[in-house]
């Protein structure tokens, strides 16, 4: 059994993740989490090996938060299937332009940045966006009318894998500075694409 970690290792994750995520894994060093969370480099070390180490145990816990969160949203949205997209659409949006310095998404920014270094990174990257499909394909299941066999559970699924896909889309498109507006609206065609009996389940 491992050693309990002597520090609040919430918080140096959360510390470290602003980090990478603000700055990017090349210039973010322990020694900068050290300074920003007061815990010593040697228990860092202690606990994660390494930098690499550090980064894939935050990055791992902001993949499951994220699942968590299309899941969530798209989950409680009350109405239509129809409905419970623009929901996820709309919450995509306001969190991503929420940050002024137009950081992105850290799954999709590392996988472009460090996919070929750290494989674990594609590989985390990949599971966490089936779970983000499974979660909207189960919101649109209890809505979609299914039974007249004109929509079977391969195509749902390929319609969960674009509504995340154009979710993943909107999120870089912010990081051009895109105008909310315009994230909107094209979040808006890709809803009405849709097929036409979700919006009245």
């Amino acid at each position: 059994m491992g050693r309990p970690r002597q520090f609040d290792e919430s918080g140096l994750l959360d510390a470290s993740t602003e980090l990478f995520w603000a700055r990017g894994f090349d210039e973010t060093s322990v020694e900068d989490v050290s300074r920003a969370t007061g815990v010593g480099n040697g228990s860092i070390y202690a606990a994660y090996g390494n930098k690499r180490g550090l980064f894939l145990a935050a990055f791992e816990r902001y993949c499951q938060r994220r699942a968590l969160f299309v899941r969530d949203v798209v989950g409680s949205a009350p109405g239509s299937a129809r409905t419970a997209v623009r929901t996820l659409f709309e919450a995509i949006i306001e969190e991503c332009t929420s940050h002024p310095d137009q950081r992105g998404c850290l799954m999709i920014n590392s996988i472009a940045q460090l996919g070929s270094r750290i494989p674990e990174v594609v590989i985390i990257g990949a599971q966490t966006t089936a779970s983000m499909e499974q979660g909207v394909a189960e919101r649109l299941r209890r809505s979609a009318r299914l039974s007249d066999g004109s929509l079977d559970d391969a195509a749902l699924s390929a319609h969960s894998a674009n509504i995340v896909v154009v979710a993943q889309g909107l999120i870089q498109l912010s990081r051009l500075g895109i105008p909310r507006q315009r994230l909107r609206e094209i979040a808006d065609i890709s809803n009405q694409a849709l097929p036409s009996a979700w919006a009245d389940a």
